[in-house]
Formats: C-alpha cells, structure tokens, sequence
C-alpha cells in the first residue's frame, strides 16, 4: 500500500507540474495582463490539475465486482474485456478503463457502477 501511494505521488505531482508548465508558457508579458487573464489561467490549470488528480485516484480505488447480474435475465454476466468510458463527475468528464460484461442471455451490456 505504502509503493502505490508513492506511485500515486509521483503521478499527481508530474501532472501538477505539467498544468504549471502549460499556464506558465500561456503567460503573457505583464503590461498585457488583467486580473481577469489572471483568473482564467490559473482556473483553466487548477481545473486540469483536478481533472488529473480525479481520473488518477478514481483509476487506483475502484473496485472490480466479483460478479454482474443482468438486472432483465438475472443470469450472471460475462466479462468482455476492459474498454475505456466517460465518466461524468461533479467536475466535469474524466476517462477511466473500466471491465465491460455482457448478458450470455439477452445481450445486454454494462460497465459496473462506480
């Protein structure tokens, strides 16, 4: 536990560090800079660093359920493979790969909840 949360670390810190280097480039010279530029740049990297940060953690803590069960059939689900999916948060989108199952019965397909 200790190496993955050094590993999760190290990957916040470099995204941090990216959306730093990104506004810092965006940055114009000083004579053309408003509080209103100000604000923007900086919304626009603490948006991307908590996008980063949300998609690392959410990628590292959920959990693969042992089973699905078609909520139509109620037969178990078969695992397809893992496919990547929009996920819609308070935040905005962040993209995770998450295990997709499908019904042996009806065809239905789902990715777990979470």
């Amino acid at each position: 536990m200790p190496n993955e949360r050094k590993e999760l670390e190290k990957q916040l810190r470099a995204k941090a560090e990216e959306a730093i280097r990104k506004l810092l480039e965006k940055l114009p010279d000083k004579s053309e800079l408003t509080m209103t530029d100000i604000e923007n740049l900086v919304g626009e990297m603490g948006h991307e660093v908590t996008q980063s940060a949300t998609e690392a953690i959410a990628r590292r803590e959920q959990a693969e359920p042992c089973e699905m069960i078609c909520e139509a059939c109620q037969v178990r689900m078969q695992k397809r493979g893992k496919r990547k999916k929009q996920v819609v948060t308070k935040r905005g989108e962040i993209e995770l790969e998450r295990q997709y199952y499908v019904c042996p019965q009806c065809g239905a397909g789902v990715f777990p909840p979470g």
